[in-house]
């Protein structure tokens, strides 16, 4: 896949829940925008990069340290909660990327934005944004943020050969849910929801 098959991508629908729901945990529910504003959830923006890799396109990702926290040792997105003096949920998502692993706004092109979702355990609204270089930038980790960084083919994503079931330890306990399998990394939950509907774009 190339930056041209993810431009012409972007000019179709996004699929929305639809993206999301193979990988959707079963205690999740499709709450629609006004449910979830009654809620009164934290905001957040976080950074879909993609770059030019050995098989195509690769996803950037990065392995959050283990914490007394909700999301400790998951797999996640460069990203993070809106703070004051940020314009937009985008900016948020700018900011964070370059705070947690050093991506600078000047190294990648804006290409769309995916639809937002909800994370019960947290309480966070999430919007994605995607972006796009021509190779993987040189990254400068926030240590106490981000464990270590790692990348997916597009490819692999998308032709749904990582995809498994897993059991991993949630805020509600022990649960069997959808997952992308890669290397020794599971990835799950609302980071596979977003890439569900990424590779949904390519269906």
């Amino acid at each position: 896949m190339t930056i041209t098959d993810l431009e012409k991508a972007f000019e179709q629908p996004l699929p929305g829940i639809k993206g999301h729901q193979l990988l959707m945990p079963s205690y999740r529910n499709a709450l629609k925008l006004p449910e979830v504003e009654a809620k009164n959830p934290r905001r957040a923006g976080v950074l879909v990069h993609l770059f030019d890799g050995a098989d195509g396109l690769e996803v950037l990702l990065m392995k959050r340290p283990v914490y007394n926290g909700t999301h400790s040792g998951q797999i996640s997105f460069p990203g993070g909660k809106f703070e004051l003096g940020d314009q937009s949920l985008k900016e948020t998502a700018f900011r964070e990327a370059f705070e947690e692993v050093g991506l600078r706004k000047e190294m990648y092109r804006f290409i769309g934005v995916l639809s937002w979702l909800y994370i019960p355990p947290s309480n966070f609204y999430v919007e994605p944004y995607v972006t796009y270089s021509s190779q993987c930038p040189e990254l400068v980790l926030q240590t106490n943020e981000v464990a270590y960084t790692l990348s997916v083919p597009l490819s692999k994503i998308c032709d749904r050969s990582l995809l498994r079931d897993a059991e991993v330890v949630t805020k509600y306990g022990s649960m069997r849910v959808p997952a992308f399998h890669w290397q020794d990394e599971v990835i799950w939950g609302a980071t596979a929801m977003i890439l569900g509907e990424l590779s949904a774009l390519f269906s």
